[in-house]
């Protein structure tokens, strides 16, 4: 369950930071006295931030609400115009719990040659040096000589017997296996299929995408017997790190960061990019049940 109307804002300062050096994000959230707060354990920025440590701080209101300031510290590993992307607060009161997502945070990374810390990394021209070394044509044409002496005493040596026939062996090709999609996966490919044929991630990207995201994760835990209620991505993805095979759990991080950003973020993608997502929905339903496939045909 979302709270779409609480209040919870990010910021990074310096906005502008070069390749390696370090940036704090800040995260502010207003609650109520009776309601507790809190960030994921780990924030999902591979490959572009690395979180190095956190902080948070606490403030009473005049109008007797509080508000937390979280302080991430990350280190930036990419260049160029970056986003951090929006991050889950949780939020917990009389044992029901609820969620909202903070905006996107613009940060710059630069880095040239002026960066460098090692003054003598770039040095001037210096004069030729003479080298001196040895003369190996000898002892190679030396050893060239005794290797093809080797070869063919052998060689006369394996003449001087008479070959055993062998009895012909017929070249069977290989059998190719089409791997078929049942059960789960069977029913989220269908319904994927339904969804793209409706248009409904270009004429309404909001509603999609929550569509497209349900139907992925009905398929996590109809395959993997994951529960889904009141799951925020980053602990779905932690529970099917577990089961799932890891290049399909790679697939799944990556394809639930970019559906996050629509159904969040209020991103409205271009055609060409819900087709990409819906593809990716698949690849990500084909690897998730691969290895049982296979083990299926063996």
């Amino acid at each position: 369950m979302t709270r779409s109307g609480a209040p919870a804002s990010a910021a990074a300062a310096p906005s502008r930071v070069r390749l390696g050096d370090t940036l704090t994000l800040f995260v502010e959230v207003v609650y109520d006295e009776m309601v507790n707060v809190n960030l994921p354990a780990t924030l999902d920025l591979d490959p572009y931030f690395e979180e190095v440590r956190r902080s948070s701080s606490d403030e009473r209101r005049t109008d007797g609400t509080r508000k937390r300031t979280y302080q991430v510290q990350l280190r930036a590993w990419e260049l160029g115009d970056l986003r951090i992307p929006p991050i889950q607060v949780g939020y917990t009161a009389a044992g029901q719990q609820s969620w909202v997502v903070t905006n996107t945070v613009p940060v710059e990374v630069t880095g040239s040659l002026s960066d460098v810390d090692d003054k003598t990394a770039l040095l001037g021209d210096t004069p030729p040096v003479a080298l001196k070394s040895r003369d190996w044509r000898w002892p190679i044409a030396l050893a060239a000589v005794l290797l093809v002496a080797i070869i063919a005493l052998v060689a006369w040596r394996l003449l001087r017997k008479k070959p055993a026939l062998q009895p012909a062996v017929q070249f069977v090709p290989p059998v190719a296996i089409k791997m078929k999609m049942t059960g789960p996966a069977e029913r989220a490919l269908a319904a994927i299929d339904a969804l793209e044929q409706a248009g409904t991630c270009v004429d309404d990207p909001r509603a999609g995408y929550e569509a497209l995201v349900g139907i992925m994760r009905t398929f996590a835990t109809e395959q993997f017997g994951v529960p889904i209620l009141d799951r925020t991505t980053d602990e779905l993805l932690r529970s099917l790190g577990r089961h799932m095979p890891r290049p399909a759990h790679a697939l799944a991080r990556r394809w639930f960061a970019r559906c996050d950003l629509v159904k969040y973020a209020a991103e409205r993608p271009e055609r060409d990019r819900s087709r990409r997502d819906l593809a990716g929905a698949r690849e990500v339903v084909v690897e998730a049940v691969r290895p049982s496939a296979e083990a299926a045909h063996g």
